[in-house]
């Protein structure tokens, strides 16, 4: 965190230089200048969070990759999960015979249907928080039982393409 306010720091400081540089025949204000120049910086501390982020991951794949080894190089551990192996195998043929009942088997279909369901009404509020948040500006709505409820976005990176 204090990185990140020394950057923006940086970028304050930077702006206020190029604020300074501008002359007065420029077509683009000292604004508008600010503005690009907090945008590019902004910019480019995301992408030092990206690499950031990558260099984590490589390293906790690296050592969670030692910390399992560790466990699989010990015999008692190693036997111990083979016996776990064996009755997991025992449980899940006691569960398929018994999810073979037709009674039970009507529920777990009902259970099925009922997630879908809800998944799917899920979906649609989500875009319906979203066009009401747009059309609004409201951050919180109020349902009938009077619980208020905060509107939140996510945003996240996806993957594109890599050049």
């Amino acid at each position: 965190m204090d990185d990140d306010k020394s950057q923006l720091d940086e970028i304050k400081e930077e702006n206020e230089i190029i604020e300074g540089e501008v002359s007065s025949d420029s077509a683009e204000t000292p604004e508008d200048i600010s503005k690009a120049a907090s945008f590019l910086n902004l910019e480019e501390l995301i992408k030092n969070h990206i690499e950031a982020i990558d260099k984590l991951k490589v390293e906790l794949k690296q050592q969670r990759e030692m910390f399992e080894d560790s466990f699989g190089n010990n015999p008692t551990y190693r036997e111990n999960v083979e016996k776990v192996k064996e009755v997991n195998k025992a449980k899940l043929s006691v569960r398929a015979e018994i999810a073979k009942q037709p009674s039970v088997a009507t529920l777990k279909q009902k259970v099925d249907d009922l997630r879908f369901d809800l998944n799917e009404q899920s979906k649609t509020l989500s875009d319906l928080l979203q066009d009401f948040k747009e059309q609004t500006g409201a951050t919180e709505i109020e349902a009938r039982d009077g619980k208020i409820y905060a509107i939140v976005s996510t945003s996240k990176l996806v993957t594109r393409s890599s050049k």
